[in-house]
């Protein structure tokens, strides 16, 4: 009689598990020849077009530059002083420091995509590193894996946008052929570690060791969400937004590029994730003891003039004691978008200081900001 449940039940959960595949966005497989396009002979105005292309496209670049404040807002700067601005500025010690020209700017954002932690600009930098470590993936690498003729298209429009010459090489016979538009699908991918480099899921979230934190911890997802949440939230990222997470940053078109069975594969991974390590014992320092370090240890010089930091990007702090009380220094810390400052845009200030800073450490950071002079 049990044996005979077991099967029942079996075959319940097998037509169960078939109806709700049904459910979600059958994509069958493009079984066409891979397309490739040729760069040999291609003009510098093809190569402006394509970098144009792999800016939005391939090279994932607008997933964060854009105008939601995780990184600048490349296309609407005036870039041409933006690089004059970047090449002199004191902070960057790089291949193009001192330099002008377009010459110097194709050596800066070369450098950039290949090792953005050379020079962070202020406010950008990761949440402790007082801008010193960038949160954007090295784009030569996993999982973007620009190639250098691809690279060099990026770099030969952003110049043109930038009214510079392009300065890059045009590419040659030899060059590898820049992938097209319909790249073939020969079988789905059936390891999660290849499907999180091959939809770029490591880019924004801490997967395969990347330490992103663009998007939300999915350490011990599983505990915190069904299987189906899970997926939905990969087909329809804009279904439910994580706290402290923006909208339309995550792409909406899994549904249509990720097959089926590649769906499952990854949602079974998350599932399984670990929670993140706890912190080892004697490993936390604990509380900031002095205002310089709440001030080095949540990056607020990157955005306001402090301790010499020279930030612009918020307001000045200096005399504020004469201008606001303790009380109202402190809720413009833990709620920032409450009010803003004249001049200055919402969603730049962290909004989680409340849940992350100590109350000692909120005293400390207050008490030193009624004592700035003017």
């Amino acid at each position: 009689m049990t044996f005979l449940r077991i099967i029942v039940f079996s075959v319940v959960m097998m037509l169960f598990f078939q109806g709700f595949s049904h459910m979600l966005p059958q994509v069958e497989p493009d079984t066409s020849p891979p397309v490739e396009v040729s760069t040999d002979g291609l003009d510098m105005a093809g190569m402006i077009a394509l970098g144009e292309e792999l800016f939005s496209g391939k090279g994932t670049c607008t997933l964060c530059h854009n105008g939601m404040g995780r990184a600048p807002d490349t296309l609407e700067m005036d870039l041409s002083a933006i690089f004059f601005s970047r090449l002199g500025d004191a902070r960057y010690t790089g291949v193009a420091a001192g330099k002008d020209g377009a010459k110097a700017v194709e050596g800066y954002l070369r450098e950039s995509m290949q090792d953005p932690s050379v020079f962070v600009v202020a406010g950008f930098g990761k949440k402790g590193s007082n801008d010193t470590v960038s949160p954007m993936p090295v784009v030569d690498a996993a999982p973007i894996e620009l190639s250098p003729v691809e690279m060099n298209a990026v770099i030969a429009f952003l110049q043109d946008r930038a009214a510079f010459e392009p300065t890059v090489p045009l590419p040659s016979a030899d060059d590898v052929p820049v992938a097209g538009d319909a790249p073939a699908v020969d079988a789905a991918l059936t390891d999660p570690v290849d499907i999180i480099d091959e939809y770029g899921c490591a880019a924004c979230h801490d997967l395969n060791e990347s330490g992103a934190d663009i998007g939300p911890l999915l350490g011990g997802i599983g505990n915190r969400m069904s299987r189906a949440l899970v997926m939905e939230a990969i087909i329809d990222p804009n279904a439910v937004i994580a706290d402290g997470f923006d909208a339309d940053f995550m792409p909406d078109d899994f549904g249509e590029t990720m097959q089926l069975s590649e769906l499952i594969v990854l949602s079974t991974y998350l599932m399984e994730l670990p929670e993140a390590a706890p912190v080892a014992a004697g490993d936390d320092e604990g509380p900031a003891s002095t205002a310089i370090e709440v001030i080095d240890a949540y990056g607020c010089g990157g955005c306001h003039d402090l301790e010499g930091s020279e930030g612009d990007l918020g307001p000045n702090l200096g005399g504020i004691g004469a201008r606001m009380d303790r009380a109202q220094i402190k809720a413009a810390i833990i709620d920032p978008e409450a009010e803003i400052a004249d001049g200055f845009e919402g969603g730049m200030m962290p909004d989680d200081f409340g849940d992350g800073m100590a109350e000692s450490e909120l005293i400390l950071i207050v008490d030193y900001l009624m004592n700035l002079p003017e």
